[in-house]
């Protein structure tokens, strides 16, 4: 069998632990860069030959790439085994539609707000509990979040948003000690979970902003959670980051671009191995007539 990883033009170390990992998996294994590939007349190129020819291709799309990466898998759809739908790539890299969907699915989030400008999300600062939350919608690793302790500093911060052109996102504040957990969902297990707790004089827990991660074992219900959130976006593997609030658990992200490398160090779990595990079984069942709907069933299981 043959597997395509797509990834950025920067192999990071996690990158190279998914092709060492594949290699002892697959009979061929290709690396390629998102921006080196063409489509043409309904196919994807790349200098090496059609992504269709290959029975895997394992998506690595990072948001710069998120529409670009859309059309791709678009293509392939149902013609080979992708661990991802066309659709999540969209809207696993944009946080309220991750929330929206996430809402309609039933499954507990935090209060949000999304607008254009400062204006019309001033009856909303009248009335809402400080401080606050005010997120880009694109951002990543902890960046694009930021805190206002008053109403003053909300307009501010949020005349700087208005200023990027940018959707204007506000999210109630969940008191905690400045901690979250991130489960690491493949297929119908998580196969990792950590608790990050963020840095002195830090609120945000990601380990892209100076937080640390500690292995964890997960209760059934955030398990749950966490799987039921991934199936919720259609991602076969995918990064949840889960709160332990006074209302209970709330899901406040999914990653389908998922970074691994701090919660591989943190656990001891050979997180890549779990991934190209899954995309070997799926891929042989899709091969003997499987569809790709088969990751959204909800056999849940714990691992961890």
């Amino acid at each position: 069998m043959k597997i395509c990883i797509l990834g950025s033009r920067e192999r990071k170390r996690q990158d190279l632990w998914l092709i060492e990992e594949a290699r002892k998996r697959f009979d061929k294994v290709s690396y390629v860069q998102i921006p080196d590939i063409r489509i043409h007349e309904g196919e994807a190129f790349f200098k090496g030959g059609k992504l269709s020819e290959y029975d895997c291709v394992f998506p690595r799309i990072p948001r710069t790439y998120k529409n670009f990466g859309y059309v791709i898998t678009k293509l392939l759809e149902n013609r080979v085994f992708m661990p991802v739908t066309p659709e999540s790539v969209i809207v696993a890299h944009d946080k309220f539609l991750t929330l929206l969907k996430l809402e309609d699915a039933g499954i507990a989030i935090p209060v949000s707000y999304l607008t254009y400008t400062v204006e019309s999300m001033k009856p909303v600062l009248n009335t809402i509990k400080y401080p606050l939350v005010i997120k880009l919608v694109a951002g990543s690793l902890g960046k694009g979040v930021m805190f206002a302790e008053s109403k003053p500093s909300a307009v501010s911060l949020l005349d700087t948003v208005e200023g990027m052109k940018q959707p204007i996102m506000v999210e109630e504040y969940l008191e905690n000690p400045g901690e979250d957990i991130r489960a690491l969902v493949v297929g119908n297990e998580v196969v990792a979970a950590m608790k990050r707790t963020a840095e002195k004089g830090e609120r945000r827990a990601n380990i892209g902003a100076g937080g640390t991660g500690k292995k964890i074992r997960l209760s059934h219900e955030i398990s749950d959670i966490a799987v039921r959130t991934a199936k919720a976006l259609g991602l076969g593997i995918a990064g949840i980051d889960i709160i332990e609030s006074k209302r209970g658990p709330l899901v406040i992200e999914a990653n389908v671009n998922v970074h691994f490398e701090g919660i591989t160090e943190a656990t001891g779990v050979n997180v890549a191995g779990a991934m190209m595990d899954y995309a070997k079984k799926e891929t042989e069942i899709f091969k003997n007539g499987g569809t790709l709907s088969r990751f959204l069933g909800m056999d849940v299981r714990w691992k961890i």
